[in-house]
């Protein structure tokens, strides 16, 4: 198995948390830097919180707070997740490169598929990484290119942060500027970090699940009949039977450990594309919109993954049942085709991600999408309403 594609990016991001995910102990970790982030993270919401009740009647304000609450909140439970069931989430890891390993020796052809769904898995991975630490950056510059832009115009000098916050402080004040600016920088830092880990990993999960369930395709497609040997036949059917059922037992174990953070995932990105695609039509085409820009793409991008991983590993279970029909089934032994009459049955019930009363897949993304562009247009309509 090629490590250089095997949880790259996933290693590297919960390393950035002070996490060792190749470790099913703590030994490893840096605790300190968590409980840092978590407890900034946590006393950040309270001038979020503040923010919201006091421009209740600001839509622009309301919105820009209430996106940057709704994501820390959504990071915590997504890392709460991760803490709850990590001995079992690495042990899993193990289990499924153990599996892979074992079907690469055995099946040399194997090493193409794990390779192609690793590189899919990790291309995606990067691209989502690099959209939410474009976000990081601009949340960073965000206020600098306002206060510039401020001064040009008017010659006064007004000091931003990068989120909008009642502080018990004032923030035009210069002594606890820089302090409540670094804040606001480990508050985005830690909510961009956890979620890409949290996201990452359910990614490299579902595309090596749907790599065990391809390479049991491969396997049965290319089994060869053995009228002389009917019994060894049946065997290596039986062989490939049982790990395709050891992909839906880990498909199906994974969707019910991550029901919690798929339906936080989706009901509340929903919620932040409503507020921050707002904040981006009321902005557009002002310099500041740039940091919505990334971040409305890094929601996309993150709800469309969540949905493709969802429809993808659907898919791959479904296969089964179209590899059982494509293969050399005319000439096995009758024992062999009673068999595989029982594998069809099995694989007409598709393994999926869940997220309690609904399923990601592309038709759920398209209904959330075209929902918050129905909810951007009725916040303009408030604001509209309230400038007039």
């Amino acid at each position: 198995m090629d490590a250089a594609y095997f949880l790259r990016v996933q290693v590297l991001a919960f390393r950035l948390m002070g996490y060792d995910l190749w470790n099913s102990s703590s030994s490893h970790d840096r605790p300190q830097l968590t409980l840092l982030v978590i407890g900034l993270m946590s006393v950040f919401m309270a001038p979020l919180f503040f923010a919201i009740l006091h421009n209740l009647t600001n839509v622009s304000i309301m919105s820009d707070a209430m996106a940057s609450l709704l994501a820390i909140i959504l990071t915590l439970v997504k890392y709460s997740v991760f803490v709850y069931y990590r001995k079992r989430f690495v042990q899993l890891i193990y289990r499924i490169r153990d599996i892979l390993e074992r079907e690469i020796k055995a099946l040399p052809e194997a090493a193409a598929i794990v390779e192609a769904e690793n590189r899919s898995d990790q291309s995606l991975s990067l691209t989502y990484m690099r959209c939410f630490f474009g976000a990081l950056i601009f949340a960073g510059i965000k206020p600098i290119v306002i206060m510039l832009t401020t001064r040009l115009r008017t010659g006064l000098t007004q000091l931003e942060l990068p989120h909008s916050g009642v502080y018990p402080w004032s923030d035009q004040a210069t002594a606890p500027y820089a302090p409540t600016y670094l804040w606001n920088l480990v508050a985005s830092y830690g909510a961009v970090t956890m979620s890409l880990a949290m996201d990452t990993l359910l990614f490299a999960f579902t595309y090596n699940v749907c790599a065990v369930l391809k390479i049991a395709q491969h396997r049965i497609k290319h089994l060869l009949p053995s009228s002389l040997a009917p019994w060894q036949e049946f065997q290596a059917v039986v062989q490939v039977l049982q790990l395709h059922q050891t992909g839906l037992l880990i498909g199906t174990q994974l969707g019910h450990s991550l029901r919690p953070l798929v339906f936080m995932q989706f009901f509340v990105t929903a919620l932040q594309l409503c507020f921050v695609g707002f904040q981006l039509a009321d902005l557009f085409p002002s310099p500041e919109c740039i940091y919505f820009i990334f971040f409305v793409g890094s929601l996309l991008i993150a709800l469309f993954i969540y949905s493709h991983c969802g429809e993808n590993m659907k898919q791959a279970s479904a296969d089964f049942a179209i590899a059982l029909y494509d293969s050399n089934w005319v000439d096995f032994a009758p024992a062999t085709k009673r068999l595989l009459i029982v594998a069809i049955m099995r694989a007409q019930r598709p393994c999926q991600l869940k997220g309690y009363f609904f399923e990601p897949n592309m038709a759920t993304f398209s209904a959330v999408v075209r929902s918050a562009i129905s909810y951007v247009m009725m916040l303009r309509s408030f604001s509209a309403a309230d400038q007039s």
